[in-house]
């Protein structure tokens, strides 16, 4: 077995091994590999000179306490299904690690795994339930890119987050039904609020309102956001967020993104 950088000729048998893993909508799989394929950044396991495993590690960046960091963050980490229990991926992600001096980050889909790897948790946000939220009907309004990055980052200038390009924000907005007032937005996703942030308490009471009156049952939220203030506290969960193999990244937010 070959662990090594992809090259631009492995594109469509990267390609494949997502598609087959990951049973993605071919909507997605065109738009991640015709915006963000760049084989310098891919980390891959060959035998028999076919890829058998695959991770994509991401040029991303992180704000902390008001300055910008470089990082990766992994998506696609994927093996086929009869080269599984191998210890394949354990070291591709060894590999990826050592190619950087910066953190390398994600969102994990099984965090035990990645916990036995050198991955920490780096933040929670609160799950609240919406029971007895008076619904309101505040006008939704279209949100862009720079917008949506304000709110978000200020939302997060306190313990600091990954930070989104305007790619990534597409991502989010295409795969997530997004409802935006003016001064905040939340993410919907499978009847939950699965990120909300608002400038503004105006902003707040409005998310909140419009959230129950389109029967969200639950929003995500940081502990210490003016959402979190109109909720009630004592019935908030904890929801663990997203990794990086860096200790000294505690508190910044990592969510999904591609």
């Amino acid at each position: 077995m070959i662990i090594e950088q992809a090259n631009s000729g492995d594109f469509i048998e990267l390609k494949n091994l997502w598609s087959a893993v990951f049973s993605e909508d071919p909507t997605f799989l065109e738009h991640f590999f015709s915006t963000r394929f760049a084989a310098h950044t891919i980390y891959v396991a060959r035998i028999d000179d076919h890829i058998v495993s695959a991770l994509h590690a991401l040029a991303c960046q992180y704000m902390q306490q008001g300055t910008i960091h470089p990082c990766s963050y992994i998506v696609g980490a994927a093996t086929y299904a009869s080269y599984r229990k191998q210890g394949i991926m354990g070291k591709l992600l060894a590999a990826t690690q050592q190619a950087y001096t910066h953190p390398i980050t994600l969102f994990p889909a099984v965090r035990p795994f990645y916990e036995a790897n050198g991955y920490y948790t780096t933040s929670s946000v609160l799950s609240f339930p919406l029971e007895g939220c008076a619904a309101l009907s505040p006008t939704l309004i279209p949100l862009d890119f720079q917008q949506l990055d304000s709110l978000y980052r200020n939302e997060h200038a306190l313990h600091g987050c990954l930070l989104r390009d305007e790619e990534a924000w597409k991502f989010l907005t295409d795969g997530y039904q997004t409802l935006c007032v003016e001064d905040g937005y939340a993410f919907i996703s499978e009847g939950k609020a699965v990120e909300a942030c608002a400038r503004t308490e105006k902003a707040a009471r409005e998310l909140v309102g419009i959230l129950a009156a389109s029967c969200i049952t639950e929003v995500y939220t940081l502990d210490h956001s003016l959402i979190a203030t109109m909720l009630d506290r004592e019935k908030a969960v904890p929801i663990p967020m997203g990794m990086s193999t860096d200790i000294t990244m505690h508190g910044v937010y990592i969510a999904e993104q591609y």
